[in-house]
């Protein structure tokens, strides 16, 4: 569902774009929006487990961690358009302290974004989540591919809008494979390589950046964000059946699945975030700041073979498999 929402997404954005209509696509997404709100209660009525007479069955919104959050990634958002050395070093200060706040009010409160095992001493989950978090991360990147294409390379928005799609099709196309592999030690060697090809794909783009580029080394592109893309597909879905079983206690699956679209979309709202930041350090090149963005993410998402092999160990101490059933013996 992500690949298909985040694959149709550039390529409708780029059609709008191509004929200015930026106005409009902001009105579709609200349409959008509005049925989803229409369609959804119909479609899960009946079928929660709380009681519907606000017993003490019933979740509460976890509403301090939710603002807290949204203050991080709001911060560093603020931080990639205000000018001045000092106000953007203020501003990130503010976005840190926020960070740590979230992770100080989750360990005490009851109720939490992400589950309580999280925050136990050597749990795999936090590893996990991470993980997760590093992958989709690097999705962010798309928002500012079409800009590229179309500053570097002079296409028109509605290539330039596929050209950013390449990475959610490749995401998309390789997990379907990818989530049928079974077997503890492939399960963790994907997890690790996961990251490393999403890194390496980054690192590739941005060194075969150019301005004005010639037809043959833009086709390049698309194979190459493919292939990041699919660094992300490789590890998601044996990281998301980790989270699924990375709790014994029953209670808290709910809020560890919901914790995957939680960390999954603040994930991308902070790259998104980060990566203006570093368009902005490229001033009036477009070309530094291609570079920029591409080479910083490729580090930042080559720290997720680091947490994946931290998650693996985690599960090995634990005794669980990467699936998270218990190992033979």
């Amino acid at each position: 569902m992500y690949g298909v929402g985040n694959f149709a997404g550039p390529a409708l954005g780029g059609l709008f774009a191509q004929f200015g209509a930026w106005r409009p696509a902001f009105a579709a997404m609200a349409v959008i929006g509005a049925g989803c709100g229409l369609v959804v209660p119909r479609a899960l009525r009946g079928r929660g487990d709380a009681p519907r007479d606000g017993g003490a069955g019933r979740v509460r919104v976890p509403v301090g961690s939710s603002m807290l959050v949204t203050a991080v990634a709001g911060a560093v958002s603020v931080a990639a358009v205000v000018a001045g050395t000092l106000a953007k070093t203020a501003v990130l200060a503010v976005a840190l302290l926020a960070a740590v706040g979230f992770v100080v009010h989750e360990r005490r409160s009851e109720h939490r974004v992400l589950p309580a095992a999280t925050y136990r001493p050597g749990s795999p989950l936090k590893w996990i989540y991470l993980t997760i978090g590093v992958l989709t991360f690097g999705v962010a990147v798309e928002s500012f591919l079409p800009l590229f294409a179309q500053r570097l390379a002079g296409l028109p928005p509605l290539v330039a809008g596929f050209f950013a799609a390449a990475v959610s099709f490749g995401w998309s196309a390789t997990q379907i494979g990818s989530s049928s592999v079974s077997g503890r030690r492939a399960v963790r060697r994907l997890r690790v390589a996961g990251p490393l090809l999403l890194a390496a794909g980054l690192l590739v783009q941005g060194l075969v950046q150019r301005t004005d580029p010639p037809g043959w080394l833009v086709l390049v592109w698309v194979p190459v964000l493919f292939a990041a893309g699919a660094g992300i597909g490789l590890a998601y879905p044996h990281l998301s059946v980790a989270v699924l079983t990375g709790t014994p206690d029953p209670a808290e699956g709910g809020r560890a699945a919901a914790a995957i679209a939680t960390v999954t979309s603040l994930s991308v709202a902070f790259g998104t975030a980060v990566a203006g930041i570093l368009v902005n350090l490229g001033g009036a090149s477009m070309l530094d700041s291609a570079r920029y963005v591409l080479f910083g993410f490729a580090a930042l998402c080559a720290t997720g073979a680091l947490t994946a092999h931290r998650a693996a160990r985690r599960e090995r101490d634990d005794g669980l498999s990467p699936r998270g059933r218990p190992q033979a013996g």
